[in-house]
């Protein structure tokens, strides 16, 4: 009986052992290809959301254009893509990475004109844009920044898009240019979303929404994560009350707040 016994311990051991030495069990990962201009934003979200969520969160943040070509190009893998404007969310559905039927659009934004707190330029109106008032523009690569797009958009459809070409710095996100901004010289301005302004640019004017197609963000999940039960639950997440408040409460346009 002793024999039995030793030979049940025996076995009963190694089973033990391998199950105290089972791993914890992991908290799932999203990626998160992000335009720019709602990082901030969407990283206050992420935070609300592993509140209550075992789940790790990777923030790409770059220009949409950036984002689409970086995942048609397999250079970037995601879950979920934010992008900043119709384009680029059309650009990726075409190469066959997102389905249309997936496509939401959840916010808005608005273009301003903004100059650094210590600048002289204390008015100025759209047109002045073209006068020696203003020796620089800085603006989005129109390529792949759609907040840079907008503003080309609104300077062509005013006629002063060949007056300002001179005049015209080009940055590659939205954070670079309202860093550069905040440290330029008095007679420079920006053209950027009202969302991206920071605390060293003051808002000298609103573009005027006639002048450029409607500022909308476009989100999808990547097909390969679709049905990922998490990238839903997720997806599900940034429709609720409580993140339309953290997007209304940074400027964002939130339809039904």
């Amino acid at each position: 009986m002793r024999n039995v016994f030793c030979r049940r311990q025996f076995i009963a051991l190694p089973l033990l052992i391998a199950t105290t030495l089972l791993p914890i069990a992991q908290a799932g990962e999203l990626k998160l290809a992000l335009a720019n201009s709602t990082c901030a934003a969407m990283k206050m979200v992420g935070d609300l959301y592993r509140a209550s969520q075992a789940v790790e969160l990777t923030y790409i943040c770059k220009s949409s254009g950036l984002l689409a070509k970086g995942l048609s190009g397999g250079a970037l893998h995601a879950d979920i893509y934010l992008s900043a404007n119709r384009k680029w969310m059309d650009f990726v559905v075409n190469n066959g990475l997102v389905a249309l039927d997936q496509v939401s659009s959840p916010w808005g934004n608005t273009l301003v004109v903004a100059t650094s707190n210590e600048g002289a330029i204390q008015q100025l109106d759209w047109q002045e844009l073209a006068s020696d008032k203003v020796t620089t523009i800085l603006i989005g690569d129109p390529s792949t920044a759609p907040f840079g797009r907008h503003a080309k958009e609104a300077l062509e459809a005013s006629g002063l898009w060949e007056r300002v070409r001179g005049k015209i710095e080009t940055r590659k996100n939205i954070e670079l240019l309202a860093q550069a901004l905040g440290e330029s010289s008095s007679s420079t301005v920006g053209i950027l979303f009202k969302t991206n302004l920071t605390d060293q640019l003051r808002q000298l004017l609103t573009v005027d929404k006639s002048l450029h197609k409607p500022i909308r963000y476009y989100v999808a999940p990547l097909k390969t994560a679709q049905d990922n039960a998490e990238v839903t639950d997720f997806l599900d997440f940034i429709q609720s009350p409580a993140v339309k408040a953290i997007f209304a409460a940074e400027g964002y346009i939130v339809s039904g707040t």
